[in-house]
């Protein structure tokens, strides 16, 4: 069987129940290995940055979720972007403060989910 993904042409009454499925860009942001000593102000900085990229994607319709892991370990949050690729959600990452300055890693895969996945924009209701 070849890496390609999932066959989507398989229409068994059973799975024409099923919902429409679509591939998305799911990434995990990781605290970084060696990750270089700054001060608290550079830090801060830097995360006010980390979420203005984070909200500028949102705003551009490139990301479906963001948000941190609530422990404190190094796994520090997730990301979902729609109808994207690896290489594109690459070159929209490179612009995170946080990435630049070797704060956090971004980890991708692909994600085969449901179609449609979203979340209300802010002030939004879904229905």
């Amino acid at each position: 069987m070849s890496g390609s993904g999932p066959d989507r042409s398989v229409t068994s009454p059973e799975e024409a129940k099923l919902p429409r499925m679509a591939t998305y860009i799911f990434g995990l942001l990781r605290r970084a290995p060696n990750r270089p000593e700054i001060s608290e102000a550079q830090a801060e900085l830097i995360q006010e940055g980390h979420l203005a990229h984070i909200r500028h994607m949102r705003e551009q319709g490139n990301l479906i979720v963001a948000g941190p892991f609530m422990d404190d370990g190094d796994l520090r949050g997730i990301l979902i972007f729609r109808d994207r690729t690896i290489e594109e959600v690459l070159e929209l990452s490179r612009a995170d403060p946080a990435l630049q300055a070797r704060r956090l890693i971004l980890e991708l895969h692909e994600l085969y989910a449901p179609a449609g996945l979203d979340v209300p924009r802010d002030g939004a209701s879904s229905g």
